[in-house]
């Protein structure tokens, strides 16, 4: 008989040990970091900052031990139950909280951690919405790296995010360097808030909006997107791309973080630019003797189509005045709602025209209304389920026709 591996033997404690509440290894995302190199790549980068650190999942302690010698305060977040007593006796000065990430208040000035490959984007989300922390240096999965990156080209939760954080792609971390060993390699990704950012905080919520509408939006080109938006003429769109240096039939992947910010700032100023009217809007006339709710369709109509006429601006102007990009954004987007006709009343005792062709035939049974079709198949030996010719039935094997 031959002795047990070493990897048999660590297989074999592993299965020995008890399981937590939150689920096993695997629904957990437990690949833990075993390369030295690794290692120092990440507490270099921890050392080149200040303040206190967080840690995210610290697992065996790999790197929380290297960590810890930094002398700094630390706090190690572990949703594995079955970690927390050997953590607070190997790290008694740390704070160890047994908690998940994904409810964690990232309350520290530095962010370190190894995160779950299959949790990496809900915890990317839950930490850029944290407003403490100032730097983090994360190991995750190296596609997601390289897309937070912008390597290859940006994508839309990177361009949201880019005006007030800094992404980048340290180094890629081989499978073989984590036990047990994962199906796809990792990256080292570190993520710096700007003291500054190119756009104000409060118009976060407009500008994600924006690219988001920007990415999804139909178009070839960025200027082809946002020419169907109609937030602004084409003429104004034109000088604007090229105060950004932005080619019309670039992708919105293709955009830098400064000329994101660049043109929503343009694109802002624009449409909140125009000073609003301070005349009123004149009421619709009424008469006097006539109820508002009694007037005909041909009537409301008109005024229906007059009252659009005043809220909106002359024909290729874009956004009306005073109106907000934010609004402009919202209006583009296609909704489902269907356009309600003011001052209308139902006719009484009218039925839906649906409702009178789904209405039955007298003297028809609905059971024998449409078999013609699927007898005439049939007896050429044709069964559109399968899409090839079958063998024809004989006549005495076909049900009768009905009606």
């Amino acid at each position: 008989m031959r002795p047990f591996s070493h990897r048999q033997n660590s297989e074999k404690q592993n299965s020995d040990r008890p399981h937590s509440r939150a689920g096993g290894r695997h629904e957990l995302g437990q690949n833990f970091l075993r390369s030295p190199t690794t290692i120092a790549t990440i507490v270099g980068l921890t050392r080149a900052t200040t303040g206190s650190i967080l840690e995210i999942g610290p697992g065996t302690g790999a790197v929380t031990a290297e960590l810890y010698r930094l002398g700094r305060p630390l706090t190690l977040v572990e949703i594995d139950e079955t970690r927390i007593a050997h953590l607070e006796h190997r790290f008694p000065r740390a704070r160890v909280e047994h908690a998940d990430a994904l409810r964690t208040r990232f309350d520290a000035e530095v962010i370190v951690g190894n995160l779950p490959f299959h949790l990496t984007t809900p915890i990317l989300r839950q930490l850029l919405r944290a407003s403490t922390w100032r730097s983090a240096v994360l190991l995750t999965q190296w596609e997601v790296a390289r897309k937070r990156a912008g390597v290859g080209g940006s994508t839309m939760m990177t361009a949201q995010w880019s005006p007030w954080f800094d992404f980048r792609l340290v180094d890629r971390v081989p499978a073989h360097a984590f036990s047990p060993k994962p199906s796809v390699d990792g990256g080292i990704l570190t993520i710096d808030r700007y003291r500054t950012g190119l756009i104000p905080h409060r118009d976060r919520c407009s500008y994600q909006q924006f690219v988001r509408a920007a990415f999804t939006g139909r178009g070839r080109g960025i200027k082809g997107i946002l020419t169907a938006m109609k937030i602004t003429d084409r003429h104004r769109l034109h000088s604007t791309l090229d105060r950004n240096h932005i080619r019309g039939d670039a992708l919105p992947r293709e955009l830098s973080p400064k000329q994101w910010a660049g043109l929503y700032t343009a694109l802002a100023q624009e449409t909140t630019g125009n000073p609003t009217p301070n005349r009123a809007p004149s009421p619709t006339p009424t008469t006097p003797t006539t109820p508002r709710t009694a007037r005909g369709k041909e009537e409301t109509m008109r005024t229906d189509r007059g009252s659009k006429k005043t809220g909106t601006t002359a024909k290729g102007s874009g956004t009306s005045s005073g109106q907000s990009l934010a609004e402009a954004v919202a209006e583009s987007q296609p909704t489902d709602a269907k356009p309600v006709i003011t001052g209308e009343l139902p006719i009484v005792g009218a039925e839906k025209p649906t409702a009178r062709l789904e209405a039955p035939i007298p003297g028809v049974e609905a059971a024998g209304k449409s078999h013609d079709k699927a007898h005439l198949q049939a007896e050429r030996g044709y069964m559109p389920q399968h899409g090839k010719k079958s063998q024809p039935q004989p006549r005495w094997n076909l049900p009768r026709r009905q009606g």
